[in-house]
C-alpha cells in the first residue's frame, strides 16, 4: 500500500509509512488505494495535519464496492463415451464503471474438454466501480458450472460425484472426490425430487479448484532480543490468523510455544512482505519464516560454540545469545517437485504464458506449481410452505496441503461456509434502476448469515500434493469459499427437483420454483 501510494501521489517511497496492525473485513477489496484513502492523504496534506476519513453504515454499503452482479449461459456437451466434448460459458458482469472482468475466464482452470468458448462481457454502468471479493468471480462461476455438471450426471445417469471423477484430472481433488463419495451423507442420499411433504431434505456436491500464489521478494527478519524470538515482516492480518501462523511456524522449529514469538506486522517500514489478498499470504510467510529460522540457528550454534553443548536446548541458547538478527528470503519452490505437480496455467498454452507474465509483473506475484481444491457437500431442510432452506450439515474437503495452523485454517474453512452460505440464500445488493441509489443501504435491509444460520460443519483437509513448498502447505482462504454457494443449489435440486438459478434464492422464488413444478 505504501508503494502504491507513493506512485499515486508522484512521491518517494521513502516519504511514504504505512501503518495498518489491524484490518478487518478485507476480502480483497481494500488491496487498492481507494477513494477514502485518497481523500484522507489529500486532506491531510492540505491541513498539515492527521485526518481520518470513515464511512458511516450507509457509505459502507453504498460506495465502499461489492460483488459485481453477473449473468451466466453455460452448455456442456458429453461425448458418447462419458467425456467432456465441449465447454462454453457466457458471463457478463455487472463492473460498474469497472471493466476486465474475469468469470468465464476461470473456467480454463477446472474441467477439461476437446473445446472451449469461454467469453466476458462487462456491462459498464454508472454504479461504483466492482471490487475482488474472496475469490473474484469464482463463487458465481461455480454456482452455474457446477449445476450444469450436475445436470450432466442427472441426464447421463451417473453419480455426480463419479462424473466429475472422470472430467476432473487433477491429482488433489481426486482423492477429495474419493473422499466425499464415502461419507454417508452422500451415500444415503435420494434422487432428486423425490422427497415429498412440508418439510424435504436434499444433499448435493459442488467442486473448485483456485490458483497457487505466492509474493517474491519477501523478507522475514528473525532477531534475539533479551532472549526472546522476534519476527518482523510487513504484511497485514485482516483476522485470517497471520501473526499466529508466523508464530506457530517459527516456535515449532526451536521447539518453543507461539507466545515465545513476538511478532511485528502492519508497518510498511520492517522487512517487505506480502500483501493480504489472493490467498498468498501463509503460502509466502511460512516459507520466508522457516528459511529464517534456519539461518539464526546456524548463527546461534556459532555464536554459542565452545560455550554450550551440541544438545543444548534452543530456549537455553537464545538465552545465552547476545541480541542480534538475521534476515531471509522466501525461497523458491522445491525445484525437486514431482513432474505432475504442474502450474494450473500450464494446460492453457500460450494464454497460460501471457497471463503468469500479467501477475508476475503487475501483480507482483508467482503462480506456483499445482493448484488447491475443494469438495463440498451440503445438506438442506427446505419448508416449501414458506419457501425457507436452512443449511443443516456441512462436508468440506480442502486439498491445500498440510494446514500450518490447522486450528486456524479450519476455522478459515467455517468462516467461507457461512459466507457462502450468506451468498447463497440471503445477500442480495438491491439498486435503484432510475438513479443508481443502493436501497440496501443498512444491516434491516441487507440481510447476512447470524449464529442461527450457521450448519453443523465437518472439515476435511487432505494432506498432500505441496510437499514441493517449505511448510507443505499454501493458502486456503478463497478456495473454501468458490464452492459452497452451488453446493446448496445443488442441494435444493435434490430436496425439490427444481433448480434455483438466481441467488440469492429467496423465500418467494423458491416458492415459484415448487410452485412451477407442482403445475407442470
Amino acid at each position: 500500500m505504501a508503494t502504491l501510494i507513493a506512485k499515486h501521489f508522484g512521491l518517494a517511497a521513502a516519504k511514504v509509512r504505512v501503518i495498518a496492525e489491524h484490518v478487518g473485513g478485507g476480502f480483497g477489496a481494500k488491496l487498492a488505494v481507494t477513494a477514502e484513502t485518497v481523500a484522507a492523504v489529500t486532506l491531510a496534506r492540505a491541513a498539515k495535519a492527521p485526518v481520518r476519513v470513515a464511512f458511516d453504515r450507509h457509505e459502507e454499503l453504498s460506495v465502499a464496492g461489492y460483488r459485481p452482479g453477473a449473468e451466466l449461459v453455460v452448455s456442456l456437451l458429453p461425448a458418447a463415451s462419458g467425456q467432456l466434448k465441449a465447454l462454453s460459458i457466457k458471463a457478463t458482469s455487472d463492473t460498474g464503471v469497472g471493466i476486465n472482468s474475469t468469470i468465464a475466464t476461470l473456467a480454463r482452470l477446472m474441467y477439461a474438454a476437446e473445446a472451449k468458448e469461454l467469453v466476458d462481457f462487462d456491462a459498464v454502468s454508472h454504479l461504483p466501480p466492482g471490487t475482488p471479493f474472496r475469490g473474484p468471480g469464482g463463487p458465481v462461476l461455480c454456482f452455474a458450472l457446477e449445476q450444469a455438471v450436475d445436470a450432466a450426471a442427472e441426464r447421463l445417469k451417473i453419480d455426480p460425484i463419479a462424473l466429475r471423477q472422470k472430467w476432473d484430472g487433477d491429482a488433489n481433488r481426486q482423492r477429495l472426490y474419493s473422499w466425499a463419495s464415502q461419507q454417508p451423507i452422500w451415500r444415503d442420499r435420494q434422487p432428486s425430487g423425490s422427497p415429498s411433504g412440508r418439510m424435504r431434505r436434499g444433499v448435493g456436491v459442488a467442486a473448485a479448484n483456485w490458483l497457487y500464489w505466492w509474493q517474491p521478494g519477501t523478507e522475514i527478519e528473525l532477531a534475539v532480543r533479551g532472549g526472546r524470538l522476534v519476527a518482523s515482516v510487513a504484511t497485514q492480518d485482516m483476522g485470517t490468523g497471520s501473526r499466529s501462523v508466523i508464530a506457530s511456524t517459527i516456535a515449532t522449529a526451536f521447539g518453543l510455544e507461539p507466545h515465545d514469538v513476538e511478532v511485528r506486522i502492519g508497518d510498511s517500514h520492517l522487512p517487505h512482505g506480502p500483501m493480504s489478498g489472493g490467498s498468498r499470504t501463509t503460502a509466502t510467510v511460512v516459507p520466508a519464516a522457516l528459511a529464517a529460522a534456519a539461518l539464526l540457528q546456524q548463527a546461534l550454534r556459532k555464536r554459542t560454540r565452545g560455550k554450550l553443548g551440541d544438545n543444548t536446548p534452543w530456549r537455553d541458547r537464545l538465552a545465552a545469545s547476545p541480541d542480534f538478527a538475521v534476515r531471509a528470503e522466501r525461497p523458491p519452490d522445491d525445484p525437486r517437485a514431482s513432474p505432475g505437480v504442474l502450474s494450473p496455467l500450464a494446460p492453457i498454452g500460450m494464454m497460460g504464458s501471457v497471463f503468469g507474465w500479467i501477475l508476475r509483473h503487475f501483480a507482483g506475484i508467482n503462480t506456483g506449481r499445482g493448484a488447491t481444491g475443494a469438495v463440498n457437500i451440503a445438506e438442506v431442510e427446505i419448508d416449501t410452505w414458506l419457501g425457507h432452506v436452512r443449511v443443516t450439515r456441512f462436508f468440506a474437503g480442502m486439498a491445500i496441503g498440510k494446514p500450518q495452523s490447522p486450528l486456524l485454517a479450519q476455522s478459515q474453512v467455517e468462516g467461507s461456509i457461512i459466507q457462502g452460505i450468506g451468498f447463497a440464500l440471503y445477500e442480495g445488493r438491491q439498486v435503484d434502476q432510475a438513479t443508481g441509489a443502493v436501497l440496501s443501504s443498512s444491516l434491516d435491509d441487507y440481510r447476512i448469515p447470524g449464529i442461527a444460520d450457521a450448519p453443523e460443519m465437518h472439515v476435511h483437509f487432505d494432506p498432500g500434493g505441496f510437499d514441493h513448498v517449505a511448510g507443505g502447505g499454501v493458502g486456503v482462504g478463497e478456495v473454501a469459499t468458490l464452492p459452497v454457494a452451488a453446493a446448496v443449489a445443488n442441494a435444493i435440486h435434490n430436496a425439490i427437483g427444481q433448480r434455483a438459478f438466481s441467488l440469492p434464492v429467496r423465500p418467494d422464488r423458491l416458492v415459484d420454483l415448487i410452485k412451477s413444478r407442482s403445475s407442470a
